[in-house]
């Protein structure tokens, strides 16, 4: 039960979390609420006993779709709110740690530049039995499932963050690990993404997604659902839009075509009902965005900010349901909320990572195959903390223009693997491509090959890039006429390729499709 104000001008915030009066301990309070005709109203109950650091969880299948959404308030919502020191410590209090998290990743990526941060959000259902969590900093591995995928980028060039979600079926290449309790080391394979959680635990997701985008991740931020209807009911509900008619009775929702103001109960059925929409998965990632969007925008109105109540178990609900990475202390918090106190939900926007096949079937399973090129232009664009909306540089539209004779290709051993880069020398001057050079070592440890290239050869290295299988593009500004080839040890061979002639189109790309938190619903 909160405590009534002490009277006192100006003091509009519970005794506990007024920064006027002096520190106290404060007891955390749990408790089940009623609904009413004046709303949600909290009903207190006994201090919750600490968990042991062994006891599992109570599975939360339902959480797992949507907890994502917890996550970004409580990260974000700290600075868009404007709290104050000892609140955001208040706050910092609720939220559990977890370690071991960068155990498997290796050599990490550099480090964003102009101080930009990235955090991977995930939204997971810990299996009851395996890896207990608790506070205290315990060991979080295997034994998990992540429907929801999120790299937040928070710029440090603008006062932007970016949110790009990664369909749970994205076929992705898992890198090797170790077992940090058998020691067993596990070889790369491809996958797919949401697997790398299941058996490696955080440290082999986050190893995933650095190996992928060459990203750096700065922290890691996970929640199991625990609040999220309380969260919505906070609120006061929050407002949806269906582009049609919906009665799904796994997700038990019932709505019509149009704009809805909804309260917590439809607002989860809303996250988790994917089985209405052509698109599945990735329209549930869209509603998802639409909802998060929704939230952050009633969150920044003036109704919430300017009542401090609200705010308060809006936050206590949101926090109380997050488990971070042991690094992320309280100075790194108070520096996100630093970071977008300036922020309006204008400056918070979502994409998806670029797709090429929503359906594609590789070993008999349905997985989503990733856009390379439009994936490595928007993965370099963060590296390079661009602001969103900044303009593309041309690229050749459609089919492959440029002849292998017409591309002198250097080529590179990244893998460490003896003899390989010979071979793909080999291999591409049989095909056609001017090779050039003697193949010589640039590092070891590869296992995906990369195609680096100068800003005036994007359609040279489409070529390039598609006589190899599984090869990613990188472009190098350093270089200029010719093309380098670094072999990772995936490397199989390359094959010829159709070429249709021709000069190509210099149109602009243009990158992912964005949507802001302060976007029409339905528009």
């Amino acid at each position: 039960m909160t405590t009534p104000s002490d009277g006192r001008p100006g003091s509009g915030l519970p005794p506990h979390l007024d920064p006027r009066r002096p520190k106290t301990s404060v007891p955390r309070v749990t408790g089940s609420y009623r609904e009413s005709a004046r709303g949600p109203a909290p009903r207190p109950s006994a201090p919750r006993p600490p968990v042991p650091p062994t006891a599992p969880r109570r599975r939360r299948s339902v959480g797992r779709v949507l907890s994502w959404i917890a996550l970004t308030m409580a990260v974000l919502i700290l600075g868009l709110a404007g709290v104050g020191y000892v609140l955001v410590q208040h706050y910092n209090g609720n939220i559990d740690r977890i370690s071991g998290v960068f155990t498997n990743r290796g050599k990490a990526p550099a480090k964003a530049p102009h101080d930009a941060m990235n955090v991977l959000l995930v939204g997971s259902d810990t299996r009851a039995g395996d890896n207990g969590v608790g506070t205290g900093g315990h060991h979080l591995t295997s034994g998990q499932r992540s429907d929801t995928i999120i790299l937040a980028h928070l710029y440090g060039s603008s006062d932007n963050a970016l949110f790009v979600s990664f369909p749970r079926d994205s076929y992705v290449e898992i890198p090797a690990w170790t077992d940090p309790k058998t020691g067993t080391v596990h070889r790369s394979r491809h996958d797919k993404i949401n697997s790398a959680i299941a058996e490696g635990g955080p440290a082999l997701l986050i190893a995933t997604i650095e190996k992928l985008t060459d990203i750096r991740v700065d922290h890691y931020v996970q929640v199991d659902f625990v609040g999220f209807k309380k969260m919505v009911d906070k609120l006061g509900g929050v407002e949806i839009c269906l582009k049609q008619d919906v009665n799904d009775a796994k997700s038990q929702l019932t709505l019509s075509k149009g704009r809805h103001h909804i309260n917590g109960t439809t607002a989860l059925a809303f996250a988790r009902d994917r089985h209405s929409f052509a698109g599945q998965d990735l329209d549930r990632i869209k509603n998802q965005q639409q909802l998060i969007g929704s939230m952050i925008h009633k969150v920044l109105s003036s109704g919430t900010l300017l009542n401090p109540l609200k705010l308060n178990g809006f936050l206590n609900a949101a926090t109380s349901s997050l488990q971070v990475d042991e690094k992320l202390t309280f100075g790194d918090m108070k520096d996100i909320a630093l970071r977008v106190r300036g922020f309006n939900s204008g400056h918070v926007l979502f994409t998806t990572v670029p797709f090429s096949n929503p359906a594609a079937r590789i070993n008999g399973a349905s997985v989503v195959k990733l856009d390379e090129v439009a994936d490595e232009a928007l993965f370099s664009a963060l590296r390079q903390d661009k602001a969103p909306g900044t303009p593309a540089k041309p690229t050749s539209a459609g089919k492959l223009t440029v002849k292998p004779a017409a591309i002198r290709v250097r080529v590179y051993n990244g893998s460490g693997v003896a003899g390989l880069a010979r071979k793909a020398f080999n291999d591409l001057s049989g095909i056609g491509f001017a090779t050039t050079g003697t193949p010589s070592n640039r590092g070891s440890g590869a296992t995906q090959t990369t195609v680096f290239y100068g800003p005036s050869k994007a359609d040279s290295a489409k070529t390039l890039a598609a006589a190899i299988p599984g090869a990613v593009l990188q472009e190098d500004p350093n270089l200029t006429r010719t093309l380098e080839v670094v072999v990772g040890s995936g490397y199989t061979g390359a094959h010829a390729v159709t070429v249709t002639g021709g000069t190509p189109t210099a149109t602009a790309s243009p990158g992912p499709k964005l949507r802001t938190a302060q976007d029409d619903v339905c528009a």
